[in-house]
């Protein structure tokens, strides 16, 4: 009983110290500990020293400093570890063998990959939505080429009507570079840089060499560059049906398999108590 106080006391001092804290930051995966994590911030300023970021939460925060994202990330972290201290306080309290108490230490470390998992998650769909939202617009820009316009005109005097999401704002801030006559390689850098994806990368390094060589054979590239983007859609799409198609096969056979120990189970009591 002793344990489970301490470890409902800890919790709880947790939840109000976390109140208290100030860290303004915008959490939009692990949102199961938003009410706890920042408790954890005096320790995690010191922890951030001596462990890596984790380079994916550039793309899930662009607004958000490095040094934040590092601490937010080792909170989660730590907030993780002190919940599933609950495993072992039930362990030692039901005085479980050395063994079970041993492997549910391990279960607390191994909770923290969890943190790195939703991360993953929440990162694929992110990316997902900006590969949706720039192979409409490389659309519409080749076919704005096409039409005669020239780079510059297409990225300034064309409205792409796009979803008000991060792909757009950073299309917003390249367009504006553009318009106040600015470096085309410094801004389209930058828009490398911002939004570190393959895809959007390439295109970058296309949209440099046009500029810089008079916009030369630029439509033939940006069409099969265009062919390719949509031909890679259409297979990360046939892919993504194939895994639900898997994943519901399994939960089928998982069902299937416990309405058979149901059923089965009090027969096989019977026979082994004759």
């Amino acid at each position: 009983m002793i344990l489970f106080a301490v470890y409902i006391l800890l919790i709880l001092f947790t939840l109000l110290y976390s109140r208290k804290v100030r860290f303004d930051f915008p959490l939009c995966h692990c949102t199961f500990m938003k009410a706890t994590y920042k408790a954890f911030v005096p320790l995690a300023k010191v922890a951030a020293r001596y462990t890596a970021s984790d380079n994916r939460l550039d793309l899930l925060y662009p607004k958000t400093a490095k040094e934040d994202l590092h601490i937010a990330d080792t909170c989660l972290k730590m907030n993780i570890f002190v919940i599933m201290l609950f495993l072992p306080t039930i362990a030692i309290a039901c005085k479980a063998s050395a063994v079970v108490t041993a492997i549910s230490v391990l279960l607390c470390f191994a909770s923290v990959k969890c943190v790195d998992f939703d991360i993953s998650k929440v990162y694929e769909n992110k990316k997902q939505e900006i590969i949706t939202d720039f192979s409409v617009f490389l659309t519409k820009l080749t076919l704005c080429l096409g039409a005669g316009m020239t780079l510059y005109q297409a990225f300034t005097r064309q409205d792409y009507d796009l979803p008000d999401r991060t792909f757009k704002a950073h299309l917003d801030r390249l367009i504006n570079n553009l318009t106040m006559h600015s470096d085309p390689e410094y801004s389209f850098l930058e828009l490398s840089l911002m939004l570190p994806i393959p895809q959007i990368n390439a295109f970058c390094s296309i949209m440099i060499t046009g500029f810089k060589n008079t916009e030369a054979g630029i439509k033939d590239t940006l069409k099969t560059y265009t062919s390719s983007i949509w031909t890679e859609r259409r297979n990360n799409a046939k892919k993504r049906a194939e895994q639900s198609s898997a994943k519901a096969v399994l939960a089928l056979a998982i069902g299937l398999i416990g309405i058979l120990l149901v059923l089965t189970a009090p027969a096989m009591i019977m026979l082994m108590s004759i």
